[in-house]
C-alpha cells in the first residue's frame, strides 16, 4: 500500500506542474446556478442541469474592465422527524431555514477574471445553528480567485472549487443550494473539493478537458479533507481534529499544527447527450508538524461520474450515476508516531435524475450510499431525496421536497436517521 501511494503521489506532483488550465471560466459553484429548463421537442436540445461543475463554455471577450453582482438565496420550513436510540435524549425539530450567497465577478482586459462570494450558511446540516445576533451568524467564505485565459490554457490561484470533484446531483433537489444533510454529505464523502489552492486545464477542443487541482494548506483550508477516514483521538477523521481549536484558541485558528499536500489530476467530457468526468485526489497529511518523527497519512480517492441527457414523450430526462473509492493509511489513533497495518476503506455510489416536464416544473430524484470500513467498524449511510420544483419567474422557483437519512453501524442493531419534508422559496441570481 505505503508503495503504491508514494507513487500516485509523485505521479500527481509531476502532472500537476505539467498541466496548464481550461479555455473556460471557474464560475461560481454550480450548486448555486438555475436550472436550465426547456419544454421537450423532438427538435429541442436537451437542457443542461446546471447543478453540475462542468467547465462553462467560453464567454465573449470584454477589452473593458466589468463587473456583475451573482448569487442565490434560498428559505422555508423544515419538517423533521427523528428515529434514534432511547437513550440519546433528543427530538425533531421544525426550523425554519435560511441560506444565501452573494458574491461578484468580473474582468480586466481580455485574459483576466475574477471572483469574491461569500456564504451566510444555512446553520449546520439540520439547519439549527442559524443567527443573526452576538456575532454567532456562520458566514463562510466561497470563491475567491484570479484567473488568466489565453490560447485554450487557463489557471487560477485563490480559493477556488474544482469542477471535476463534484458529482453530478438533480437540479431540483438544489432547493437549499445542497447545504443540508442529505444533499451536502454525500459530496463531501466522495471527494467533493473547494479551498486554497491553484487550479490549471487545458481544452485542445470542446468536448476534452484536461485539468489538475493543487493544494498545500491546513486540513480545514479544504473540503477535500472530509474523505479521509481513522480516528485520531477523541475525533472520528482528521479533518475534525483541526476544525476543533476554531473557538477556542486564542486567535480562533484551526489547529495549526496540521498541513496537508492535495493534488487531483482529472479529465472532463462533454457534448450533447453525455457528460462524464474522471479524477484521481492523492494526498499527505501530517498531523504533527512539530514532531520530525511522527509518520504522515497517504492516501487515494478514485472518482468517477457520468450524466445523459435524452428527450422522451414526457419531458426532458437526464441521469446521472457517479462512484467513488477512497482507501488511506491510519495512524495509531494516540500516537501518530506509529502507524497501523490496517488501511481505512471507503467508497460512495450515487444515482439519480432530473425530468423537465414543462418549462417551468420538473421533479428530480436521487439515492447516495456511503460506505466506510476501518478497524473494530463498519458503518453504511443511505441518502434518499424526491423533490419538485416550480419557476414562477426566471430567477425565482418553489419547491417541496421529501428526504431520508438512514445509518447502520456494525455491531448495533437498530438503524438510526432522520426523515424531513421541506418547503421552500429560492431565488437564483446569476
Amino acid at each position: 500500500m505505503s508503495t503504491e501511494i508514494r507513487t500516485l503521489t509523485l505521479t500527481l506532483l509531476l502532472a500537476t506542474t505539467a498541466v496548464a488550465a481550461a479555455d473556460a471560466e471557474i464560475e461560481f459553484p454550480a450548486e448555486s446556478a438555475r436550472p436550465v429548463v426547456v419544454t421537450a421537442t423532438a427538435d429541442d436540445e436537451p437542457p443542461v442541469d446546471t447543478v453540475q461543475t462542468k467547465v462553462a463554455a467560453p464567454v465573449a471577450v470584454k477589452n473593458k474592465p466589468w463587473i456583475e453582482p451573482y448569487g442565490a438565496i434560498a428559505g422555508g420550513m423544515h419538517l423533521q422527524s427523528l428515529h434514534q436510540p432511547a437513550e440519546v435524549k433528543t427530538s425533531g425539530q421544525n426550523p425554519t431555514v435560511a441560506v444565501s450567497r452573494l458574491g461578484l465577478r468580473g474582468g480586466v482586459g481580455p485574459y483576466v477574471t475574477f471572483a469574491s462570494e461569500f456564504e451566510a450558511s444555512l446553520g449546520g446540516p439540520l439547519g439549527y445553528g442559524a443567527s443573526v445576533w452576538e456575532g454567532q451568524a456562520a458566514l463562510a467564505i466561497r470563491d475567491q480567485f484570479v484567473r488568466y485565459t489565453r490560447a485554450g490554457f487557463s489557471f487560477a490561484a485563490g480559493r477556488i472549487a474544482d469542477p471535476a470533484s463534484y458529482d453530478y446531483v438533480s437540479s431540483h433537489l438544489g432547493d437549499l443550494l445542497y447545504s443540508d444533510l442529505y444533499t451536502r454529505d454525500p459530496l463531501l464523502y466522495s471527494g467533493a473539493d473547494r479551498g486554497n489552492g491553484l487550479f490549471g486545464s487545458y481544452a485542445p477542443n470542446k468536448y476534452i478537458t484536461f485539468a489538475a487541482t493543487f493544494h498545500s494548506t491546513n486540513p480545514t483550508g479544504i473540503t477535500g479533507t472530509l474523505a479521509i477516514g481513522g480516528k485520531l483521538q477523541p475525533f472520528d477523521r482528521p479533518f475534525y481534529l483541526a476544525a476543533a481549536q476554531v473557538g477556542n484558541s486564542q486567535n480562533n485558528l484551526p489547529d495549526q499544527n496540521l498541513h496537508i499536500y492535495f493534488g487531483s489530476p482529472a479529465v472532463m467530457f462533454h457534448s450533447e447527450h453525455l457528460e462524464a468526468k474522471a479524477e484521481i485526489q492523492m494526498y499527505s497529511l501530517d498531523t504533527q508538524q512539530a514532531v520530525d518523527d511522527d509518520q504522515t497519512i497517504r492516501g487515494y480517492n478514485l472518482r468517477l461520474g457520468a450524466r445523459g441527457h435524452l428527450t422522451t414523450p414526457i419531458g426532458a430526462l437526464s441521469p446521472f450515476a457517479n462512484v467513488s473509492r477512497n482507501r488511506n493509511e491510519i495512524l495509531d489513533p494516540t500516537d501518530s508516531k506509529y502507524r497501523l497495518p490496517d488501511l481505512f476503506r471507503s467508497y460512495t455510489f450515487s444515482v439519480g435524475t432530473d425530468l423537465d416536464i414543462t418549462k417551468h416544473a420538473g421533479l428530480g430524484a436521487s439515492y447516495s450510499m456511503v460506505d466506510t470500513r476501518e478497524p473494530d467498524q463498519h458503518v453504511r449511510e443511505h441518502y434518499l431525496n424526491l423533490g419538485t420544483s416550480y419557476w414562477i419567474e426566471d430567477s425565482v422557483a418553489v419547491g417541496v421536497r421529501g428526504s431520508i437519512f438512514a445509518q447502520q453501524i456494525s455491531g448495533e442493531t437498530m438503524t438510526t436517521g432522520a426523515r424531513s419534508v421541506f418547503v421552500t422559496a429560492r431565488l437564483m441570481l446569476n
